[in-house]
């Protein structure tokens, strides 16, 4: 399976021209506010994803782009770890380059995803630009193709995760290129669901699909999964949980019939 977590896409807006495939897989709308004033973020939206804690709740606001020190917790207690410690092949898929890793990591505030942060504390590395396991988290120069290696991929672990954030960045600095990110992500699915992946896809607010501001929104945000699955949570918080009893469900399927 590839969990491809998409940073700022809500539903609403412009998003049946931007990325009409979305609409085909038929989302179901998840509640980004989690019962807390104030625009989401990403800090605490990815950490309810992974956790299936309310992390914007127990801070008392939403917080971003990274999760504080008193969030993280909750990670090391994530899908990541779960997985792992179910004993699955698990992959943090992202490519980093290595000088931002050093920027990230060495300075007083650790300047990492909620996923990346979630990954390294589970014991997953972070693999460097080249690397056999790892994609460019965006910008690809063949976007189908990149599609198609996420799917390679994805035949080879139990659980493949990818971070797509270049839609949020173009979303508030260059929201001129949104078209061409939407359209670079709507090849890299078609390259993916025509190998015939498995997908599980989320996001942690709105943003890209309001172009004509650079500010989070209010809108639900997708999930999308390929796969036959019980009914889908209200909000952020039931995707772990909801997840969990996926992959439980597959891998005892699997055991019984090896």
């Amino acid at each position: 399976m590839l969990f491809l977590f998409v940073d700022g896409l809500g539903l609403g807006g412009a998003l049946s021209d931007l990325f009409p495939l979305l609409l085909e897989l038929s989302p179901h709308p998840l509640d980004a506010t989690l019962g807390v004033e104030g625009l989401p973020q990403s800090g605490t939206g990815q950490t309810a994803l992974l956790t299936g804690e309310n992390a914007a709740k127990l801070l008392g606001h939403h917080q971003g782009p990274f999760p504080s020190p008193r969030l993280r917790p909750l990670l090391r207690k994530s899908l990541y770890a779960w997985a792992k410690g179910r004993g699955l092949k698990v992959l943090h898929a992202n490519a980093y380059r290595p000088e931002y890793l050093r920027r990230a990591t060495e300075g007083k505030r650790l300047l990492l995803s909620a996923f990346a942060q979630a990954a390294r504390i589970s014991g997953l590395p972070l693999l460097p630009l080249g690397h056999p396991l790892a994609l460019p988290p965006g910008f690809w120069e063949d976007p189908y193709g990149a599609g198609a290696q996420a799917a390679a991929l994805a035949r080879g672990f139990d659980l493949v995760v990818l971070e797509y954030w270049a839609l949020d960045l173009a979303a508030h600095r260059h929201p001129e290129s949104l078209p061409d990110r939407f359209r670079e992500l709507t090849l890299f699915l078609q390259g993916f669901l025509a190998e015939g992946g498995l997908l599980l896809l989320a996001s942690d607010h709105g943003n890209a699909e309001e172009p004509w501001h650079p500010r989070h929104t209010l809108n639900p945000v997708p999930l999308v999964y390929t796969g036959e699955a019980p009914p889908p949570p209200r909000d952020l918080t039931g995707v772990f949980p909801w997840l969990r009893t996926i992959i439980a469900s597959k891998t005892n399927k699997s055991d019984r019939n090896t």
